[in-house]
Order: structure tokens, then C-alpha cells, then sequence
């Protein structure tokens, strides 16, 4: 196993947007945070078989991210992701370049979870969420870059990243649909939180921060639009006067339905008329249901899109046709609720840390290879590894940290909260509380009978 390298900016910028994040959970609290990542890796394009003119030229970049928090010596959250840099460049028939470079990022988050043994219940996962899209205004300073594609497919399991900590009695487990509330409900104040940072926008009124509007989508396989609709607040539903259309499954709408929202027009904008900014959110894929799926659908790893994009029927297959192979599939189908969520993040310069924020010389993070990065997964996830309970989860957050330490020579950040405690509204109906995902510190909770 390789050591780590020196210290790198870009996983400092990781590192310290996430300790400012979490500083602002209720006071009183002391976490750590390790920042584990690779260096930058040639992979397949993410529409490998889409259909470009033949002077056409790609590479894509890939890293891999892991975020690990832990409260005393026990690990309490996750966070795991894959970050994506497509450069492409079309040429002239002497093979010289005719135009600038395309470059764009994507973002997929793959896994997030909790172990249950957080001891006071507050939003940690939201704001580790909230944390990690607030660092993605790094690449506007290194690659100036405007906006940021965020993607994650939402799948309820028990588990992902903690092993046994579904036999935890303090670790809450949601259910489908509860997921994908959460998941909503998590980007909607995770990329608002982001922008808002970018802007600096604690020492600024809240109308500046408001003016930038997020375009963001949601899809969930099978449902139909006024279902999808239903479940969620503040969302777009595509418009129709047509009760038949109003049923049709969202990848059936046309591309002027699905149009993605900007700052000065969009086909709901009357719908915002009151609210300029936010995250306007848009039932359906961010892509034409006519257009041919492999030259426009992101295929991200672990992916049932990918999977299915990758069967050799498929090659002709349009984004509506995808649909509805996705909605009887075993993974989207057989009654489960699964959601594809995507945005487009507005990134831009920040303008500079608090010295709070300051890289105090403490958080040393590794850059590793794809190797190394695989060998942290496979002691994460060692059969011997339980957190069903305190003990056996303090032995097994002490072996795995041991492990990251000594062999990648990656260390913690300790972040002392210091935010505002949460206040309970006794007029607020319990079902309204932010629900989390996998026990993400603030779970849904099940309405429960009440005696008269």
C-alpha cells in the first residue's frame, strides 16, 4: 500500500467546506471528519456509444470521494462519491481543433448512511450533504466551470455503508418513499445552502442569494406525473389540459415540458413569479424523450440505467423507451419506489474563508489510486466490521480508522458545532419533521396512534 502524498488543495477545499457545514449543527457537539480520495483517473466516457461526428474527441476524468464522520470514537455518517470531468474538443477535417473545448462536471452521489449511534438527533446527514455540494464551487476556481451536474439514483436499503447496523435498534430505516422524500427534501436546502455559500451570502440579505435559480429534476420509475406531483411540495408539474396526458408516465413528455428552468424564463415561470430563485423542480429526466438514450443519458457506475444501456438492444432505444423498460425492471419495478434526482448547480469564486475555516495545518488528507481507494472500501466493508451495537461498532470504527491512519497516513479534522439548537414548533404535526435517509440522523417518523 502507498503512502499518502502531501497535503492537496482540492481535498482541503472538501475537507473545510464540510467542517463549516457541520459546525452549524446544534452546539455542543465534537465530530471528526476524514476526507478520503483518489487523484484523477482516465475512465469510459459516460455515453460511451452516443453518435458524434467522426473528427470528435473525448476524455473524461474521474475521482472518487469518500467522507467519513464520527462522534468520540465511533463512526456516525458516510458519504461516497464520483466525480466526473468530460473534456471534449470537435476538429476540422485537418484534425485542428475549430473550438474551444467543451468541458463539463458531473457529480454522482453513490452511498450515504448513518449507524445509528449519533447520540443526540439532529440533520448531520443533511449537512454533510449540504457540506460536500458547498465545495464543488472549487471547480469554477480550477476549471471555471459555471454549473455543476449533481445525480443520484435514491434506493432504500437497510444498509450501505455500515455493516450489520441494520440490527442496531437506535439506527431508523426508511422505506421507499420515504427515501426519495428525504432525498428531495435534502438536495432542495443542500444546493440552496451551496449557492448561498458561494455568495458569501451570511454577510449579505437574503434576496441576493434568492435571485439564482437552481434547475432541478426528479423521476421516479413507473409513477406518473400527478402521483410524482402529489407527493412533494414547490414542485413543477408539466401542464396540460388533457386528463389523459395528465396520466402519462414522465418520460413521455415532450422537451418543451421538460425544459430546464433558468434565471430569466422557463415554461412554469409564472409559477415563481413570487420567488425569482430557489430550486425549481421539474418531474421527468433532463433530457428529450425522442432522442436517442445513448447520446444523451449519463451512464454513472452501479447504475440501473447503465445496465440496461448496456444490453445490445438497446442501441436505438429513445429516452421514453428507456422509461419504460426502467419501470418493469427488477431494480425500479415489482411495486418499489426508486427516484433519479438531478440539478444543475450555479458554481462561482468564493470569496474567502472565515479564519475559523482557515486550514490549520490538522486535516492532512490523502490522494489515493483507484487501488488504494478499493482497498479502504474492502476493510470498511471486512466481514468482521458490526455496528448492531456500541461495543462492537467502537471496535470495528477503531480498527477501519486505525487502518486509513497508519496505512494512507490520512488524519481527522475535529470540528467543535456551534450552532443554533433546534426548535420544536408545538403547532408542528410530527410528520412534517425533515425526514433523513438509512437513519440519516433525522428519519421520517411513522404517524402513530394517539389515545384519546
Amino acid at each position: 500500500m502507498s503512502l499518502a502524498t502531501s497535503v492537496s488543495a482540492k481535498s482541503t477545499t472538501i475537507a473545510q467546506s464540510i467542517a463549516e457545514s457541520l459546525r452549524k449543527l446544534p452546539a455542543g457537539h465534537s465530530l471528526s471528519v476524514h476526507v478520503i480520495q483518489t487523484s484523477d483517473h482516465h475512465v469510459e466516457s459516460l455515453t460511451p456509444r452516443r453518435r458524434f461526428s467522426h473528427f470528435h474527441s473525448e476524455t473524461t476524468m474521474s475521482r472518487r470521494i469518500l467522507v467519513l464522520v464520527s462522534q468520540g470514537a465511533v463512526l456516525v455518517a458516510g458519504l461516497e462519491v464520483h466525480e466526473f470531468t468530460s473534456i471534449s474538443v470537435q476538429t476540422s477535417g485537418a484534425h485542428v481543433p475549430h473550438l474551444s473545448p467543451s468541458v463539463a462536471v458531473d457529480v454522482c452521489i453513490e452511498k450515504i448512511d448513518t449507524s445509528g449511534f449519533l447520540s443526540t438527533r439532529m440533520p448531520l446527514a443533511k449537512m454533510l450533504v449540504a457540506g460536500y455540494l458547498q465545495s464543488l464551487h472549487r471547480y469554477h476556481v480550477a476549471i471555471a466551470v459555471s454549473t455543476v451536474g449533481v445525480h443520484l439514483f435514491a434506493r432504500a436499503q437497510p444498509e450501505y455503508l455500515f455493516a450489520k447496523s441494520q440490527d442496531n435498534p437506535s439506527k431508523h430505516v426508511l422505506d421507499d418513499l420515504a427515501l426519495v422524500k428525504w432525498w428531495q427534501s435534502a438536495l432542495n436546502y443542500g444546493l440552496q445552502y451551496a449557492v448561498r455559500a458561494g455568495q458569501n451570502s451570511e454577510n449579505c440579505t437574503g434576496a441576493a442569494a434568492d435571485a439564482v435559480a437552481i434547475a432541478a429534476n426528479c423521476m421516479v420509475p413507473g409513477s406518473t406525473a400527478s402521483e410524482e406531483a402529489s407527493w412533494f411540495l414547490g414542485a413543477s408539474q408539466p401542464a396540460s389540459n388533457d386528463a389523459a396526458d395528465a396520466g402519462r408516465t414522465m418520460g413521455q413528455y415532450t422537451a418543451s415540458k421538460l425544459a430546464v428552468a433558468t434565471t430569466t424564463a422557463s415554461s412554469n415561470a409564472s409559477d415563481h413569479a413570487s420567488n425569482p430563485g430557489g430550486t425549481r423542480w421539474t418531474w421527468g429526466l433532463p433530457y428529450v424523450s425522442s432522442a436517442r438514450a445513448h447520446d444523451c443519458v449519463l451512464q454513472f457506475p452501479d447504475d440501473p440505467m447503465t445496465r440496461l444501456l448496456s444490453e445490445p438492444h438497446s442501441s436505438f432505444w429513445s429516452v421514453s423507451m428507456l422509461l419504460e423498460m426502467l419501470a418493469v425492471s427488477e431494480e425500479c419495478g415489482s411495486g418499489r419506489r426508486t427516484a433519479y434526482f438531478s440539478a444543475a448547480l450555479p458554481v462561482g469564486r468564493t470569496q474567502g474563508l472565515s479564519s475559523s475555516d482557515k486550514d490549520d495545518g490538522t486535516a492532512e488528507q490523502g490522494t489515493l489510486s483507484f487501488d488504494d481507494y478499493d482497498k479502504v472500501l474492502i476493510a470498511l466493508f471486512d466481514r468482521e466490521m458490526d455496528f448492531s451495537s456500541h461495543e462492537t461498532a467502537l471496535a470495528s470504527s477503531k480498527r477501519f480508522l486505525d487502518i486509513v491512519s497508519a496505512s494512507f497516513g490520512i488524519s481527522a479534522i475535529a470540528i467543535d458545532t456551534a450552532g443554533k439548537p433546534i426548535e420544536k414548533s408545538a403547532s408542528e404535526p410530527k410528520q412534517q419533521e425533515p425526514p433523513t435517509v438509512n437513519d440519516l440522523t433525522m428519519v421520517v417518523r411513522k404517524k402513530r396512534k394517539v389515545a384519546n
